[in-house]
């Protein structure tokens, strides 16, 4: 995997110091490494606050100040600052992208899926006790066996939430389009 090169910030504007909210702006994107020139010039003024701004990020040990002379006029000076690996809060986080998983649904699970998902919502848009495997079977017309299948990839799905409950099914099912559960009352 190829590196990409260290970014440098190169403007020789003589007598011009950066401002704070540019400098603020360079430390969001500046990784390790990177360079930025602020000021070319002869010496720094007491009172600019492009120049304080750096001397503060230089104490909290964000940023290695140096001036070397300029190879344009050797009068002057590129006071210049070079990003150091320490975390700032000024730094843009990296968060990862988060992805939905892509979930593959065979077949045959769709055809008990489309048989259980109606019979299950109906218990519980009433809050019934949810039925148990043999039950829904029954009330869905599909083979015992192929209940805990259909559930599993209902819930792979995020159709539904299956949680534990007392006997007889030791399950509540919530149904995650309604927000209805069995085995609660109104």
């Amino acid at each position: 995997m190829a590196t990409l090169p260290a970014f440098h910030a190169t403007d020789e504007a003589p007598g011009v110091v950066a401002s704070p909210e540019r400098i603020d702006a360079w430390m969001r994107v500046a990784k390790a490494g990177d360079t930025f020139l602020y000021a070319t010039r002869a010496c720094l003024p007491v009172r600019s606050a492009g120049a304080k701004r750096m001397y503060e990020l230089a104490t909290r040990g964000l940023v290695c100040l140096t001036r070397p002379r300029s190879k344009l006029d050797p009068t002057v000076f590129n006071y210049t600052a070079t990003r150091t690996s320490k975390v700032s809060p000024l730094t843009k986080p990296e968060r990862p992208v988060l992805r939905a998983p892509i979930v593959t649904v065979l077949e045959q699970e769709v055809a008990v899926v489309d048989a259980l998902l109606p019979v299950v919502s109906r218990f519980a848009s009433a809050a019934r006790p949810c039925p148990t495997d043999r039950q829904l079977a029954e009330r869905a017309g599909i083979a015992r066996d192929a209940v805990a299948p259909g559930l599993a990839a209902m819930v792979e799905a995020n159709l539904i939430r299956i949680v534990g409950a007392p006997a007889p099914t030791n399950r509540r099912i919530y149904i995650i389009a309604t927000g209805a559960m069995t085995g609660f009352a109104k």
